[in-house]
Order: C-alpha cells, then structure tokens, then sequence
C-alpha cells in the first residue's frame, strides 16, 4: 500500500504557481492518511514560499536534491554537502564566457554575476562576485549549478566535468538549460532512504512524481513512479507511470491502493 507520495516541484507541482485540482487532491489523500513530501532541487526557503499559500505541509522537505532534508516542523535533519577543496577545484577549472556559475550555499543562491536568463528560474538570489575568492565556505555548498542558454556549452562542461570529477561528483542536467554538480551519492532517492529510515517506512510504500533528469534517482528506484507526460524521454522511460499532473497521478494512487 501507498503511504507516502514524493513530489518534485518545478515542472511538477509548480507552474508559475500550484493549480486548485492539485492542491484539492494533496488535501484530500492526506485526509485518507497519506503523507505528501517535496523532492526539489530547490533551497529550502524557495520550496516553502512556492508551497506555503496553497498546501499545508505535513511531510518533508527534501531540498537541493537531497542534499538538505528538513521535517514538517522545518528542523534540518540531514545535510550533505560537498566539501570545500572540491568546490575551490571546480572553481579553480570552470571556463566558459557563455555559462553562468551559481552555489546553494548556507540556505541561499549565490550567483557570481548577474545573469538576466536566471530570472527565468528563480529572483530569489544574491550576486557575489567575490564568492569564488572565499577561504572557506564551512562544508556548506550543496549544489553547484551552472545556467545557459547554449545547449551545447552545458552539454560540453558536462562532459568536461564528468570526465574531472565523477568520482566525487554527480553531475546532471535538472531542466534544459541548467546543469547540477552535487555531492556524490546525495540524491533525491537517497533523501528518500533517509526519511524512510526516520519514518520506518519502506520503498514498496512510497510514490513517487517528476518531471526532469534530477528525479529519475527516484523515478526508476521506486515501484509507483509517475512522470509527468511531457516529460524528456529518459525520464519517461525511468517511472512506471505517466500522469497528465499531480492531481491525476494522486488518483491512480488512490486506484492502486483500492487493491489493498
């Protein structure tokens, strides 16, 4: 039986904004006792503002692709992060006039330069053109991404640092034109794990939704997976079901759990 749905949210849950059907649904599954949770490469306060006005939250917030995790009472209970002599090393070798580099660091995005295509993502940042000049960033990098508008320059700095730093690293594209650096072995599933080990839960109870490359850790590792229809191939391929949103993805679970 479902007891815990995982739900991305850019692409997902969120379009500019979360629709009535798919906020009336997450109430309606809670009240049957299911618990609904974020996967989002998002901050933790960026996952909380775009949530905050339509769902009361009662699960967890698993945040930067697992490498932050905070509870319903938005305690933090598990951070991974990548430590600081890879982030100067990845610093110290990005080349490209044609990319932007930003950090997901201490709860905050950290651009190096303004960079207007980022709006499309996001407002909620700083620009710090000194960041890359720090001592010392406390362990507290959780995500590394890179941002453009040339396709190709992303998929060249992907095979660039893949090929440096795939023993340390994850490296993977979470929309069309923005490439993720995260800690090796921190992932959305992994958070998953985690929470499941707080909540004694097991996989074959969890669902789980997406839309892009970063959920597929989730995706494929998870028995009732959901992509959302339009999503990009590889990640279709990954879950064992397609749902036109989440509030149609809630209604197969509802279907699902009628054979329990």
């Amino acid at each position: 039986m479902i007891k815990y749905i995982f739900c991305d949210l850019d692409g997902t849950l969120y379009h500019n904004g979360i629709s009535k059907e798919d906020s009336k649904a997450i109430e309606d599954i809670e009240k049957e006792g299911i618990k609904f949770n974020i996967a989002t490469g998002r901050i933790f306060v960026q996952a909380v503002k775009m949530i905050e006005n339509d769902i009361d939250m009662n699960g967890y917030y698993i945040c930067e692709n697992g490498s932050y995790i905070y509870d319903s009472n938005k305690n933090l209970v598990f951070r991974g992060t990548i430590d600081d002599n890879i982030v100067k090393k990845v610093i110290a070798e990005y080349d490209s006039d044609d990319a932007t580099m930003y950090f997901k660091y201490d709860g905050k995005v950290v651009l190096l330069k303004e960079n207007k295509f980022f709006t499309t993502y996001s407002n909620d940042y700083v620009v710090d053109e000194n960041f890359s000049q720090k001592d010392s960033y406390n362990d507290l990098v959780g995500n590394i991404g890179i941002v453009s508008q040339n396709i190709d320059e992303l998929y060249r700095l992907e095979s660039f640092f893949i090929e440096e730093f795939n023993d340390v690293l994850d490296i993977y594209f979470s929309s069309e034109h923005t490439l993720n650096l995260v800690p090796k072995g921190v992932s959305k599933h992994e958070g998953i794990k985690k929470v499941c080990e707080i909540l004694g839960a097991n996989l074959d109870e969890i669902a789980t939704i997406g839309d892009s490359p970063n959920d597929i850790s989730m995706l494929n590792t998870t028995k009732y997976s959901f992509a959302m229809e339009n999503s990009r191939k590889e990640v279709l391929d990954a879950a064992n079901y397609t749902a036109k949103s989440v509030s149609d993805a809630i209604s197969k679970i509802k279907y699902i759990n009628k054979d329990f």
